[in-house]
């Protein structure tokens, strides 16, 4: 009985930090997203505003 025992307190010491690895991993993985949709909804608009914005294009041809 003392064969299979003490492999398997072996495999179990080594098994655990394998377990709470994954388990921090996808904890840590999970707040890494987290975060970068914070960022990322943050950001506010990015684009160019017109300073005076034309409101008739054909006004070069209409000679306006």
């Amino acid at each position: 009985m003392k064969y299979l025992a003490v492999p398997a307190l072996f495999l179990s010491v080594a098994l655990l930090p394998l377990v709470g690895g994954v388990f921090f991993a996808a904890l840590f993985f999970g707040l890494f997203l987290l975060a970068l949709v914070g960022v990322l909804g943050g950001l506010g608009n990015r684009t160019v505003q017109q300073h005076d914005p034309v409101l008739d294009p054909k006004g070069w041809r209409n000679g306006s």
